[in-house]
C-alpha cells in the first residue's frame, strides 16, 4: 500500500476513532445520569425517611405519629423540590401526601402494577415503578424504626429529578458533539495539507530517484523546504553528488586500468569498452561497441586450438550465469597471439550480460620462460656441481691412496688404475725424470692404445721445454713431440708433474678418435688439471719421502747403509732364514790402522778409503746381501743363504781385493790398504742378532790382535768344538 493511501486511511480512522469515542461518550453519559438521578432519588427518599421517623431528645414525637405535621412537611418540600412525596404504612394505607394528583388518605395505595411497594415493604430493597394512572416514575424506599425494623415506606416522584439531569446531559452532548465535529474537520484540514505537502515533497523525490536510476547522476532535488523532506532530499542530493564521483572515479579507474575491460548485454553484444581492451582487442572503439563479442574478439586455448562450440569462457558464464575464468590466446587482425586470463563475471541485471576482464599475462609467460631457462641452466650447473664434487671426492681419494703408497712402485699402480677411472676412454702414461736429468722413462700406463715411446730424452717433449701443456692432434698447427710414436690422426695432450718447484715428469693422453671430438680435451680441462696436480704433489711427497728415507738408513760419506737399517734389516733376515731353515753370514770388518791415515793424509784421505772399501764391498755384494757401515772404519756385511764356509771364501776374496786398491790423495800416495774380518753363522754361532753380532764383533777383535789382515771365524756357540779360523797375511 502507498504511503499516501495509508496517510488517508489514518486519517479517515482517527475520524472514525473520534465518532465513536464521541457516541460512546454520549451514551455512556447518559447511563451515568440515569445511574445519577436514580442514586439522587434514593438518597433524598432515604433523607425524608429518616426525617419523618425521627424523634427529638426533649421526647417530642416523630413526624410520623403527627400526621398533620407530616402532611405539611410534605408539602413544605413539594413546594420546594416540585416534586410529589407519598408515605404508607406497613399495609400500604396512606398516610399523607404532597401531590397534585387525588389521593385519599387511610386509603390503600394501588399504583403500582407489579406490587413494587409491597415487595420494599416485605425485603427493603428500594424499586423504581411507573404509575400508570399519572404516567411518571415513582421510586419507594422503605421506613425504618427501629434499625432493621419495616413500619412503612416512602413513595418520591423520580421524573423532576431524572430531567433536570438529562437537560444537563443533552447540553454537555452538544458541546461535545460540537467539539467532536470542529477536531474532524481540524483533522482533515491538517490531512489535506499533509497530503498536498507530502505528494509535492515526494514527487520530486520520486522523479530525482527515476533520473538517478537512467544514469543521470546530475540530477538533483529542490531541498529549500524546512521538513522531513527537505532533509531527505539534502541527503539524496548528497548521495547524487558522491555517486557522480564514484562514478567520475570508477570511470577513471576503468580508463587507466591496465586490465582489459569489456560489458557485454544478455545477448553477447559488447556495450563498453576501456583503452586497455580496445589496445588488447587490436580494433577502435567505434569497431567494437554494438558488435557480436565473436566478431571482434578470437579466442582460442592456452595451446592455440579452437574452443569447441559453447566451451569458451564467455560462452559459459553467458548461458550458465556464473563466473568463468580461463587462459586463453587472443588472436589479433595481424595474426600476433596475446595470452591473456579472461575472467568472465555475470551482471545480476534481470536482463543478463556480463563485465569480461582481460589481464595481459605476456610479461609473465615470457618470465616463465626466462625462469624455466634459469631452471635449465641451474640443473646444468648443479650436475656439473656434482660432477665437480664426485670429481673432487675422487681427487681426494686419489691423493689419499698416493699419500698413503711408500713406494714409487706401488704409487704407480695407483695411478694406472685410477686415470681409467678419471679420464675413462682416454688412454696414457706417465714418464718420469731420471735422478741425472738425461732421460724420461716411463712408469705407468693405462687404456689401449700406446702413442709415446717408453724413454726418451726431455728435449724430445715440447711440454718439458715449455713448461706447459702441449696439444696436439687433427687440424691443429702445433708440432708434435719426437717421442710420439706416430703421426696419424690421434690427439694427445702432454702435461708437465711440477711441483715444489721441480718438474718431475709429464702425464701423456692419446685420443685416437681426436677428428671427430674436437672437444675431447676441454670436456676434461678441469679434472685433468686437477689430477696433474695431485699426481703431481703425491709424487714429489713420495720423492721426497724417499730422499728423507735414504738420508735416515745410509752412510752420506760412503752411500751404504747404516747400522740402524742394518739391525732393522737383519733381524727380519733373520727371522726369514728361520722359516726357511737356510743358513745366514754376518761378516764384520774393519780397516787396519785407520787412525794413521788420518794423521798422516789427512781427513779427506781418510774418507777417501772409507769410500773406496765401501766401493769393493758393493762390487763384490750380491743383490740379496746388506753392505753398511757399522761405524767409524767398520763395515758390516750380512749374506743370507750363505753358509759359514761360503762367508769364509767371500771375506778372503773381498780381503785381497782391498788389499789390491792403489789409492792417491792430491798426488800422494796412500800406500796398501788392509782390513781385518770377523764371521759368524746362523745357526752355528746363535739364534739371535745380538748373537751373531757380539761372535762377528769378538772375532774381528781376535783378528786385530792376531796382526790384522786376516779373516778369523768366531768359536762355536756349541760345548766341545774347535774354532775355525782361517789366517791369511800378505806375502812377504
Amino acid at each position: 500500500m502507498r504511503i499516501k493511501s495509508q496517510i488517508i486511511l489514518s486519517m479517515v480512522a482517527a475520524s472514525a476513532l473520534i465518532g465513536l469515542v464521541g457516541g460512546v461518550a454520549i451514551f455512556t453519559q447518559m447511563a451515568a445520569i440515569r445511574s445519577l438521578g436514580l442514586t439522587e432519588a434514593a438518597n433524598v427518599a432515604r433523607e425524608l425517611a429518616n426525617t419523618v421517623v425521627f424523634k427529638s431528645s426533649d421526647g417530642a414525637p416523630s413526624l410520623l405519629d403527627r400526621p398533620d405535621a407530616l402532611r405539611e412537611f410534605l408539602e413544605h418540600q413539594h413546594h420546594d423540590s416540585r416534586r410529589d412525596f407519598l408515605v404508607v404504612d406497613r399495609n400500604k394505607i396512606l398516610l399523607a401526601h404532597a401531590s397534585d394528583e387525588d389521593h385519599t388518605i387511610g386509603d390503600k395505595f394501588d399504583h403500582d402494577p407489579g406490587n413494587e411497594v409491597g415487595k420494599t415493604l416485605e425485603d427493603g430493597v428500594p424499586r423504581r415503578f411507573n404509575d400508570p394512572h399519572e404516567i411518571n416514575d415513582l421510586l419507594v424506599v422503605p421506613i425504618e424504626h427501629p434499625e432493621d425494623t419495616i413500619i412503612g415506606a416512602v413513595l418520591l416522584e423520580y421524573d423532576p429529578l431524572l430531567g433536570d439531569a438529562e437537560r444537563r446531559t443533552s447540553n454537555m452532548l452538544w458541546l461535545i458533539g460540537l467539539s467532536a465535529a470542529a477536531a474532524m474537520l481540524v483533522a482533515a484540514g491538517f490531512a489535506a495539507a499533509l497530503l498536498r505537502r507530502f505528494g509535492a515533497g515526494l514527487s520530486d523525490l520520486t522523479k530525482g530517484m527515476e533520473a538517478l536510476a537512467k544514469g543521470n547522476a546530475t540530477t538533483r532535488v529542490i531541498h529549500n523546504r524546512k521538513d522531513e523532506f527537505g532533509q531527505l532530499a539534502h541527503g539524496f542530493n548528497t548521495m547524487a553528488a558522491e555517486l557522480e564521483s564514484a562514478r567520475a572515479h570508477i570511470e577513471d579507474i576503468v580508463d587507466t586500468a591496465a586490465e582489459g575491460i569489456a560489458v557485454l548485454d544478455g545477448d553477447g553484444r559488447i556495450a563498453s569498452v576501456n583503452p586497455a581492451a580496445v589496445s588488447m582487442i587490436g580494433r577502435r572503439a567505434d569497431k567494437i561497441v554494438g558488435q557480436e563479442w565473436r566478431s571482434v574478439m578470437t579466442m582460442r586455448d592456452p595451446r592455440g586450438g579452437e574452443f569447441a562450440a559453447g566451451t569458451s569462457p564467455v560462452e559459459l558464464a553467458l548461458t550458465s550465469g556464473r563466473q568463468h575464468q580461463s587462459e586463453v590466446r587472443l588472436t589479433k587482425l595481424d595474426g600476433s597471439h596475446l595470452p591473456v586470463i579472461a575472467s568472465c563475471s555475470p551482471l545480476s541485471k534481470s536482463d543478463g550480460g556480463l563485465v569480461l576482464t582481460l589481464n595481459d599475462i605476456s610479461e609473465l609467460r615470457r618470465a616463465e620462460g626466462v625462469v624455466n631457462e634459469r631452471a635449465d641452466q641451474l640443473a646444468v650447473l648443479n650436475r656439473e656441481l656434482h660432477e665437480k664434487s664426485e670429481t673432487t671426492t675422487r681427487l681426494v681419494k686419489l691423493g689419499e691412496l698416493l699419500q698413503a703408497c711408500v713406494t714409487f712402485p706401488e704409487a704407480f699402480s695407483v695411478v694406472g688404475t685410477a686415470m681409467a677411472e678419471f679420464l675413462g676412454g682416454l688412454s696414457g702414461t706417465v714418464h718420469l725424470t731420471s735422478a741425472s736429468r738425461n732421460l724420461v722413462e716411463e712408469v705407468a700406463h693405462w687404456g689401449s692404445v700406446r702413442s709415446s715411446a717408453t724413454q726418451f730424452a726431455p728435449e724430445d717433449c715440447w711440454a718439458l721445454r715449455r713448461g706447459q701443456e702441449h696439444v696436439a692432434g687433427p687440424g691443429m698447427l702445433s708440432p708434435r713431440c719426437a717421442h710420439i710414436t706416430e703421426n696419424g690422426g690421434k690427439g694427445y695432450v702432454c702435461m708437465p708433474l711440477a711441483a715444489q718447484g721441480e718438474t718431475l715428469g709429464i702425464l701423456h693422453l692419446c685420443e685416437p678418435n681426436a677428428a671427430d671430438k674436437p672437444q675431447w680435451l676441454s670436456e676434461r680441462q678441469q679434472i685433468l688439471r686437477g689430477v696433474v696436480d695431485t699426481l703431481a704433489l703425491a709424487l714429489a711427497n713420495l720423492r721426497l719421502r724417499e730422499t728423507l728415507r735414504q738420508q735416515s738408513i745410509r752412510d752420506p760419506n760412503t752411500g751404504l747403509f747404516n747400522r740402524r737399517y742394518l739391525e732393522e734389516t737383519s733381524s727380519r733376515e733373520l727371522r726369514r732364514m728361520e722359516r726357511s731353515a737356510q743358513p745366514l753370514v754376518i761378516m764384520m770388518l774393519d780397516v787396519d790402522h785407520f787412525k794413521q791415515f788420518n794423521d798422516t793424509f789427512g781427513h779427506e784421505a781418510g774418507d777417501l778409503v772409507l769410500k773406496q772399501v765401501a766401493a769393493t764391498l758393493i762390487e763384490h755384494a750380491r743383490d740379496s746381501d746388506v753392505v753398511s757401515r757399522y761405524g767409524g772404519e767398520e763395515f758390516a756385511l750380512v749374506m743370507p743363504g750363505c753358509s759359514l764356509e761360503e762367508g769364509a771364501e767371500r771375506a778372503e776374496a773381498l780381503r785381497q781385493a782391498i788389499r789390491q786398491l792403489h789409492l792417491a790423495h792430491r798426488g800422494r800416495t796412500l800406500g796398501t790398504v788392509t782390513v781385518s774380518f770377523g764371521i759368524a753363522a746362523y745357526p752355528e754361532h746363535g739364534a739371535g742378532w745380538a748373537e751373531l753380532t757380539n761372535a762377528a764383533d769378538h772375532a774381528l777383535y781376535e783378528a786385530k790382535g792376531e796382526g790384522r789382515d786376516r779373516v778369523v771365524i768366531a768359536r762355536s756357540s756349541a760345548p766341545g768344538e774347535r774354532q775355525i779360523q782361517l789366517v791369511t797375511a800378505p806375502k812377504k
